[in-house]
């Protein structure tokens, strides 16, 4: 029996628009298929917003939506690149970004067979008896009908409710067929699938289906919750001071059933509750997004800047700032060759350990621990590592746009860039993601901490230390976890990780503890996301920008040339660069002067600012700057140059090619129209946090 023929296809309707950061849930404040569709968000730690409405109103809603609509419909779920409806179809939305290990539908046939067999016996027969056994007794009392319609919805529908109760209580009645039966019989039947819960249960496993938390376990739990009302419920349901002494009664009689204590053990071990996630972005008002068009307009044709720049300003001293900025190539290489005289401890080296992630990159080199840990973590890769990270980039990347090709959309960061790059760090790295969405504020904070607080903002420094805090303890039990595979004589998975604490046994690195692994791990993860984002991005950008250019690099692409399609990222990031320059700092007066005869003096007691993005405008190293070449020799200063170049450049060169690569073999590809499709429209602080292209 193949895959397909167990799982519904996902549910999604292609015309609209939607252009916020966080995604909407669009659902019914009483639905059980709400339920599990909050569930599932909260599992993923999913920051978004919700649009609740009341039974037959969320009916409507739907359907000005989607242009259909039954209870089974509910909720949707509308992101930048698609719009899913059914809770089914978006638990397999989720499904199909995570490993076989936390799919709530497992891959293997037998296990998912027997998963979906359940998950079908309680989204219906329990459903519809639970719903009619609720409704039938809740209907006995006017006030405490109300108040459960009109929890956690709009003033208008809560209005709506007030005045026309007797119409939706007739329609939802007719629904259910309330007026053919007496509720004992729908209690009678909710009893029924509760007594094979109960024999599934009796040999005392923890789950239904297998050794974990599946769609079985979440569609019994959600279902029920009516019927048992687990203080964890994420929707609006009654209170026992708000329902008859009967209903009380017979909840705790099925509280007291083996499914209905495991009901409530789901609830209090299986649903995130309390989640904080941060505040809702507020959507840009008029100003702002006039404002954002301005800067993206001006920033278009930074090329002609960096020129101008280099040629005319090759150093700008801002007295005020107490920083100079130095923008000729030859004077950029003196500055960063001299990195004893320029150095970069005042930059970043406090950030760094007040984030728990000292590193040596935050280090100089009259630090003995700089080359000393750098050769540790050099001995640790290998010959082949970026053959390893290329496959497993193409292929993961290839699967994303594949999956994304009935939507006709996709969201380049969001689902293409996290999903590939968080991969990466499991696979190759050692370092998984407890959470996506955790994993991804970890990288965000820290970084931005790092390299891009250049005003000291106190707001954000605090919450890259509590990213650090938690990102270490994270590690540490990992660490933990390999030690003690290792003393019970199991093999250690081959990554980045596992191999620093295999070298730690070694005599010649006695001096290696658990800390030192920690830091320069995970001095290794923080610029990978951010970083290799954004430059995917910039690069696609430049690219769109340049028709013909972007049908040759669409010909490598397609062609899986990736020689080629590294010049023309490589150029594109030249014209739209990821961070224009590095900062150093000069303790005492220093003269540069580069190959020319001019000396410059830089006082001391000054932050440096060698703008590697003019250097590359300079004709000397980069004949005519202003045409994109990408089949250029020079030495491109994309990240950095010298001692302190970025040490994920070679991982750069494979990952940030292949990922554009994937988007450009996509048919017809092209950004999409609105803020959506501009590398800048729907940034969080400086980081593209949404771009989609459109494609046949």
């Amino acid at each position: 029996m193949s895959k397909k023929s167990l799982l519904s296809p996902i549910k999604f309707h292609k015309p609209f628009t939607y252009s916020r950061r966080v995604p909407i849930l669009v659902c019914n404040n009483v639905s059980g298929f709400s339920e599990m569709a909050r569930w599932v968000l909260d599992l993923n730690q999913i920051l978004h917003m919700e649009k609740v409405h009341p039974p037959i109103i969320s009916e409507q809603k739907i359907k000005a939506i989607i242009g259909t609509s039954n209870g089974e419909d509910t909720p949707v779920f509308i992101q930048t690149d698609r719009l899913i409806y059914t809770a089914e179809s978006i638990i397999r939305d989720f499904d199909v970004t995570l490993p076989d290990a936390k799919r709530l539908f497992p891959d293997d046939l037998d296990q998912q067979g027997k998963v979906y067999d359940l998950y079908e016996l309680f989204t219906t027969t329990l459903n519809v008896s639970v719903q009619r056994y609720r409704y039938s007794e809740l209907f006995s009392s006017k006030k405490n009908a109300l108040t459960l319609f009109k929890k956690n919805v709009p003033f208008l529908d809560r209005l709506k409710y007030g005045l026309g109760y007797g119409g939706y209580k007739n329609k939802i009645s007719k629904e259910l067929g309330l007026d053919k039966q007496d509720s004992v019989i729908f209690l009678v039947e909710v009893k029924k699938v509760f007594d094979q819960v109960n024999e599934i249960l009796s040999d005392g496993r923890k789950y239904l289906v297998g050794d974990r938390f599946s769609a079985a376990d979440l569609a019994f739990a959600a279902m029920s919750s009516p019927v048992i009302l687990p203080v964890e419920y994420g929707g609006a349901q009654t209170k026992f001071n708000e329902i008859s002494e009967e209903l009380r009664q017979e909840i705790l009689e099925l509280r007291a059933t083996p499914a209905g204590q495991y009901v409530l053990r789901m609830y209090q071990e299986e649903r995130p509750i309390n989640l904080d996630l941060g505040a809702i972005p507020k959507k840009p008002n008029v100003i702002k997004r006039a404002l954002n068009r301005l800067l993206i307009k001006l920033t278009s044709n930074q090329g002609n800047l960096f020129h101008m720049l280099q040629k005319r300003f090759p150093v700008i001293k801002i007295g005020v700032a107490k920083i100079a900025v130095v923008t000729r190539h030859d004077l950029v290489v003196d500055v960063l060759d001299r990195d004893e005289d320029f150095t970069i401890k005042e930059i970043n080296a406090k950030k760094m350990a007040d984030q728990k992630g000292t590193f040596f990159l935050g280090m100089d080199r009259d630090n003995p621990q700089f080359d000393r840990e750098r050769n540790f973590v050099r001995k640790a890769t290998h010959k082949d590592d970026l053959d390893r990270i290329r496959t497993y980039v193409r292929n993961h990347a290839d699967a994303v746009c594949e999956n994304a090709r009935p939507y006709g959309k996709l969201d380049v960061v969001q689902t293409l860039n996290y999903n590939v790059l968080l991969g990466v760090l499991d696979d190759y790295f050692g370092v998984p993601a407890p959470v996506k969405s955790q994993m991804k504020k970890w990288q965000r904070t820290m970084f931005y901490d790092l390299f891009l607080n250049f005003t000291g903002n106190k707001e954000k420094h605090e919450a890259a230390v509590n990213s650090g805090k938690e990102r270490t303890a994270w590690v540490r039990g990992l660490i933990d976890e390999s030690k003690r595979k290792l003393s019970e004589g199991k093999t250690l998975d081959d990554n980045l990780l596992n191999r620093l604490i295999l070298m730690q046994a070694e005599p010649e690195y006695g001096w290696v503890d658990d800390d030192v692994i920690r830091r320069n791990i995970g001095g290794l993860l923080t610029g990978l996301q951010e970083t290799t984002s954004k430059a995917v991005i910039f690069s696609l950008q430049e690219l769109f920008k340049r028709p013909k250019e972007l049908k040759g690099a669409i010909a490598a692409a397609k062609s899986y040339d990736m020689d080629v399609v590294k010049g023309y990222v490589y150029e594109a990031l030249r014209f739209n660069p990821v961070q224009p320059g590095v900062l150093r700092f000069c303790e005492t007066k220093q003269i540069i002067r580069g190959n020319g005869k001019k000396t410059y003096t830089i006082k001391g007691n000054r932050k440096v600012m060698p703008l590697t993005s003019g250097a590359m405008f300079d004709p000397v190293t980069f004949p005519e700057p202003k045409k994109f070449n990408p089949n250029r020799d020079s030495r491109y200063m994309n990240w950095g140059f010298a001692l302190h170049e970025c040490y994920g450049k070679y991982i750069n060169s494979v990952t940030i090619p292949e990922l554009v690569a994937a988007v450009l073999r996509l048919d017809g590809v092209s950004n999409a129209k609105g803020s959506v499709g501009r590398g800048s429209g729907l940034n969080m602080g400086p980081f593209p946090n949404n771009y989609v292209v459109t494609f046949n």
